[in-house]
């Protein structure tokens, strides 16, 4: 319901394509304005200049948009999910709250906003390993938030966000706030773990194979996350699980677009909703992200 409040007052852009349909690269590309073949960056590494180009992302592409918004008077914000590499990389934000999925070392952890918050503010919920689901042999299995959906990942972006939006300020805001699902592990909070029954789910669509993977990403990257053999039944959980989370994340959306009408610049406010990729879900025999059929690369743009 909340993100048909924003197509009821705005602009659905149906056919819209993330030009490299994976996590960084399509980040880097929304925040420069430039494709793969400027920014360097065609996977979650960063790629060498290519002959004749400059050494940085930023002498290739220049400002940042956040950088950009600040340089106009803007205050800026941005909470959720970055993804940039290195990580703790500059992008122009006044204001970070970071929420990462992977710490890597525990300095890492205790750098992440949404990390910290658990151990300070609920520590009965630090010794959880991973706070969005357990990204193991049990990526592609349906689990639960070990985290209630008040104080999930999703809730505490939109509270933050709607901290921000609420601020006081003579100057106009500009926010960016990412949202970690429905990345896997699908593991949405208590109740939209339940709140679609699997029976009623598609079964993936699938070709020839010959043609499905005919991009050797796909079946190398089936192997590398334990999903090369997942069957039907299971796949429609996952599907189930996967609408749980468009749902929570649908829930949060709406109480920042109410912080947002609130305001009394909300008619001059532009929101745009948007995704860096989509999720193959079985579909091609195929799991995750990373081709370029239209389950990968078409992504929500309103």
């Amino acid at each position: 319901p909340n993100i048909d409040r924003l197509v009821a007052r705005g602009l659905a852009f149906t056919n819209a394509y993330s030009s490299c349909p994976v996590c960084v690269a399509a980040r880097y590309t929304i925040r420069t304005g430039c494709d793969p073949l400027t920014t360097r960056v065609f996977s979650n590494n960063i790629a060498d200049p290519a002959p004749g180009q400059a050494a940085t992302i930023a002498e290739r592409c220049g400002p940042y948009l956040a950088q950009t918004m600040r340089a106009l008077d803007y205050r800026t914000f941005g909470i959720g999910k970055f993804h940039s590499n290195p990580w703790e990389e500059d992008l122009g934000y006044e204001t970070y709250l970071r929420s990462e999925e992977l710490y890597g070392t525990p300095e890492r952890r205790r750098g992440d906003a949404f990390a910290s918050f658990i151990a300070r503010e609920h520590p009965e919920y630090d010794f959880i390993e991973c706070l969005m689901g357990e990204r193991t042999e049990m990526y592609y299995m349906p689990q639960m938030s070990a985290l209630p959906a008040e104080m999930a990942v999703e809730a505490w972006a939109a509270d933050r966000a709607v901290e921000r939006i609420r601020h006081d300020d003579e100057r106009p805001f500009f926010g960016f706030v990412s949202f970690v699902g429905p990345h896997p592990p699908l593991a949405p909070p208590i109740p939209f773990n339940r709140m679609y029954d699997p029976d009623r789910m598609p079964n993936p669509l699938r070709g020839a194979s010959e043609v499905d993977h005919m991009d050797e990403q796909i079946p190398w990257m089936n192997y590398a996350i334990w999903a090369d053999d997942i069957n039907d039944s299971h796949a429609r959980v996952l599907k189930a699980r996967y609408y749980g989370e468009i749902s929570y994340i649908d829930q949060c959306l709406g109480r920042v677009l109410d912080a947002v009408e609130a305001r009394p610049d909300a008619d001059n406010t532009l929101i745009c909703f948007f995704a860096d990729h989509g999720e193959h879900l079985g579909d091609h025999s195929a799991w995750q992200k990373e081709s370029f059929f239209d389950v990968s690369c078409r992504v929500p743009f309103l």
